[in-house]
């Protein structure tokens, strides 16, 4: 079940007789509950509440009736229960039929209304159906309601209108959707005399909808045209308003309504749409026309908090601190809304609108401040009469049709909606009819259009701010036209550009257009952007000589305000010309004012890391691990390796205990042949290595790639052979962002390593204590990017530009004495495995603590003190890494002269 389900179900139990024994199966039943579990939980057999008269339904809800005035009783009494405190159902709650008390059981979030409210507090027993809560919802239920019926309706006209469904008509029926949303909001608002369009709609099609069609067609026709110009149209259309502005420009047609569509058009117009929230109902209508959005409709909108990252730095912070510097001098404010008028917000991948509502809402809401703070100080009737901000200064691309269509209509809704709130204070608006401006959205790809043409360059005064969150796809997950337009965009610009993320286009086309010009621009990212082989790919030719990172939220996740939505790690870039005015970098809600922000987000001057095949720093060699390339045939679970030794003891001499970085995390037992040239004659005697050895053989012949099939000529032997002497150091290549240090393990000559972890053949104790550092974790998690949210360890970019001192022998050996506490330390806790030690939640003190040791140890080598923060560490890393490039660029010059 989508949002809208559950909530006209919870709707429909709240319009029943109550039933205090029937509401809980009800309840389970509109929370997407499975028939066959309800039965069962009916029956008595799954129902494990320990109240009288109570229900639980396993980890959904716990419920129990009331006596009459007594809910929030009850409710103490689920909350205390044992079953509860086992069980920790999602929701709690408690009714009498008049009222209902509500505890979402994970937050400690309480609910107390009226029975008949429960619909419209679906919001909160979304958890009940396995969903987050979403909090917008709960606080604006109508945007849901509304979009649900308005799914409906799409629906039900393309069933009966199949070539409205299709490719060639889906523009039009986009066009009478919004149409339609445009007219139930103006009857509603009193742009247009209450219930103007829904009467005369009503009135003359039809009982069933049959004429609905043509008194659609004759309505939009008519609202196109001034009145005095309707001839030839029917003399009802007469009393409606004359609306222009673009909105019933071009084709106008409507599809046929059957009984059913008609019945959910009616219900539409019967909602109040007086209470629409253009930042959330913009997006929210654009699961309308795809099914695939449902369900979960209207979750997947870019809330407000997360715009404000981008845009208050970006330009309204500035307002904010003109306006306070200028709050007692009327002719200073009137220059800040001059200012004000010359902005220009453009977001080249707007969607349904969203950065461009909130944009021009807020600066709608500086303005009424000022303008009331000018009254104060000059007197009523000096000021301004209407708004100086026009939604014509707004501008946007989005590819899909019905959402730009939606962001036109975002865009006037909330126009209209600031108009209002300047009525109230100052007591005129302008008129609302005809319409006047528009905003220009234009529909395209982005990546391929000249951005010029749809947002013209800024005039002398003016300043455009380009803000938005384009769309993240990593390379794996670009088909083929994503491919083409990223291509279009790079292609004789960049040497190498296809390991970028698809949003990279958007950067590098922002910082072409603001060039030179009095403008700036700010964009939400993968962090991949800025970590790892992308920095220097991209962002040379982004800033060159002449721009700068003037502002960045370091890596945080972006949730849009939904429930099951991907929490991407982000970060934002704010871009500009080059200024001597201070930069400001945010990190995990701190903020700090600095003279330099380079692409890796740090303070520190522009440094490009490059990938390199051996340490800078005259680190130990570190080599991927040995890739089987066998399609499993030469690896062995214990069972697999048990039996064969049982059978053929001698092939104990051929099988390694191997360890990828599964196996080295979460201490998973498994083996594998291993094979040199020189024991090839004698294992083959074996017949159960022989027949592993050929289904590997096989396997190869058959693979795709040609590295594979080359392999066969060596089917009992991994692509690499390689094996310590004594001992090796295995650092995984994906580790788990929450542990606190990256997990290295040290192990024998018996171990092989599997190409999953890089490994240090042989290497000093010492090394570990460098990997097992806080100092180290931060270079990694700074210059190799993440694979998702994960640390994504490399021996090129990693830990061949890891910067370290020049270490005296005594340092050294005071390293390896570290290394050496912690792995036993470790083994103490023994069998607990790395997952289990570093779980940032169960982490023993004792482990921290020599941790924590061997930080201060380190740091102190640096800098003859701890650090701080992870700040000051990359900035001394970067400083020690910028000074070992320059030195060894100059170095060929000295042998030079």
């Amino acid at each position: 079940m989508n949002p809208t389900e559950i909530y006209d179900a919870l709707a429909e139990i709240s319009a029943k007789p109550f039933d205090a024994n029937e509401f809980p199966f009800a309840f389970a039943a509109a929370t997407d509950g499975a028939k066959a579990a309800i039965s069962k939980l009916r029956g008595g057999s799954t129902n494990k509440s320990d109240l009288p008269g109570g229900v639980l339904f396993g980890k959904r809800f716990h419920y129990a009736p009331a006596l009459s005035g007594l809910t929030d009783v009850t409710l103490d009494q689920i909350r205390a229960s044992k079953k509860t405190k086992t069980s920790k159902p999602a929701i709690l709650i408690a009714t009498d039929g008049e009222m209902i008390s509500a505890e979402h059981l994970a937050s400690g979030d309480t609910l107390h209304c009226r029975f008949d409210e429960l619909g419209d507090n679906f919001g909160f027993f979304l958890p009940a159906a396995g969903k987050e809560r979403y909090r917008a919802v709960e606080e604006n239920p109508v945007d849901v309601k509304a979009t649900g019926k308005l799914a409906r309706l799409y629906d039900a006209l393309t069933k009966a209108n199949p070539d409205w469904g299709s490719d060639a008509r889906r523009h039009e029926m986009n066009q009478l959707m919004m149409r339609l949303i445009f007219c139930m909001f103006a009857e509603d608002v009193g742009i247009f005399p209450d219930n103007q369009f829904s009467r005369l709609l009503f009135t003359h099609a039809g009982n069933k909808g049959e004429e609905a069609c043509e008194t659609i067609i004759a309505a939009f026709r008519a609202m196109n045209l001034p009145k005095d110009k309707r001839a030839g149209l029917p003399a009802w259309t007469g009393e409606l308003e004359y609306v222009n502005g673009g909105l019933f420009e071009g084709t106008i047609d409507a599809p046929r309504f059957d009984a059913a569509s008609f019945r959910y058009l009616r219900e539409a117009c019967d909602l109040n749409w007086r209470e629409i929230n253009p930042d959330i109902f913009g997006s929210m209508i654009q699961s309308v026309a795809d099914p695939k959005q449902r369900s979960e409709l209207g979750m997947h909108y870019t809330s407000v908090p997360n715009i404000m990252k981008v845009i208050g730095p970006l330009f309204l912070d500035d307002l904010d601190a003109e306006i306070h510097k200028a709050w007692d001098r009327a002719r200073a404010l009137q220059q800040v809304l001059d200012r004000m008028s010359r902005i220009r917000v453009f977001d080249p991948a707007c969607g349904s609108g969203n950065f461009l509502v909130v944009s021009y809402r807020e600066l709608r809401a500086r303005e009424t401040r000022i303008l009331r703070r000018l009254e104060e100080l000059t007197g009523p009737g000096s000021m301004q009469m209407f708004s100086a901000i026009p939604i014509s200064h707004f501008y946007g691309i989005e590819i899909a049709d019905f959402a730009a269509e939606t962001a036109k209509l975002a865009l006037f809704i909330a126009e209209y909606q600031a108009n209002a709130s300047f009525a109230e204070v100052f007591g005129r608006r302008p008129a609302a009819l005809p319409l006047k401006d528009a905003a220009h959205i234009r529909t395209g790809n982005s990546l391929r259009m000249d951005w010029e043409d749809v947002c013209p360059p800024p005039t002398e005064g003016e300043v455009v701010f380009i803000a938005g969150n384009p769309p993240f796809l990593g390379k794996a997950k670009q088909d083929k036209s994503q491919k083409a337009d990223r291509d279009y965009v790079f292609s004789g610009k960049l040497k190498s550009f296809k390991a970028l993320d698809f949003v990279a286009g958007w950067t590098f086309k922002a910082s072409n257009y603001i060039r030179g010009r009095n403008a700036e621009a700010a964009l939400v990212s993968t962090n991949s952007l800025c970590q790892g082989a992308s920095v220097p790919l991209l962002w040379p030719s982004v800033l060159r000589q002449d721009l700068e990172i003037h502002f960045a939220h370091r890596s945080f996740k972006w949730r849009n305000s939904a429930a099951k939505n991907a929490a991407v790690i982000c970060v934002i870039t704010g871009m500009r010309n080059i200024s001597r005015e201070p930069k400001r970098l945010f990190s995990e809600g701190i903020e700090a004012s600095v003279s330099h922000i380079n692409a890796y987000l740090v303070h520190h001057s522009d440094v490009w890391i490059q990938s390199s095949g051996k340490s800078l720093f005259g680190l130990p060699h570190m080599a991927f691990g040995c890739m089987p390339y066998d399609a499993g045939k030469l690896l062995l679970s214990p069972s697999e390796k048990e039996e064969m030794i049982q059978n053929w003891p001698e092939a104990e001499s051929y099988i390694r205990r191997l360890m990828g970085s599964q196996e080295v995390v979460k201490g998973i037992e498994r083996y594998c042949l291993w094979i040199s040239d020189d024991d090839l004659h004698n294992a083959v005697r074996i017949p159960a290595i022989a027949a592993k050895i050929e289904e590997t053989r096989l396997a190869r012949l058959e693979m795709k790639d040609a590295a594979g099939r080359a392999l066969a000529g060596k089917p009992y032997q991994f692509r690499e052979h390689i094996a310590p002497e004594h001992h090796a150091i295995l650092v995984p290549s994906v580790t788990s962002e929450r542990r606190p240090y990256l997990p290295v393990e040290r192990v024998g000559a018996d171990v092989i390593a599997s190409n999953l972890n890089q490994v240090l053949y042989d290497a000093p104790e010492w090394c570990i204590a460098l990997i097992a550092s806080r100092l180290h974790l931060v270079w990694i998690a700074t210059v190799c990017g993440k694979l998702k949210s994960d640390f994504r360890y490399s021996n090129t970019l990693g830990w061949n530009t890891f910067p370290v001192p020049k270490f005296t022998e005594d340092q050294l050996e005071a390293l390896s004495a570290s290394a050496r506490r912690i792995l036993r330390c470790r083994y103490s806790h023994y069998p607990a495995t790395i997952a289990e030690l570093y779980d940032p939640d169960k982490m023993p003190d004792d482990l921290r603590a020599v941790h924590r040791e061997n930080d201060e140890l380190l740091e102190t080598m640096y800098i003859g003190r701890p650090f701080r923060n992870d700040t000051e560490r990359l900035e001394k890393l970067f400083k020690l890494y910028a000074a070992k490039v320059k030195s060894l660029e100059a170095a060929p010059k000295k042998k030079r002269a």
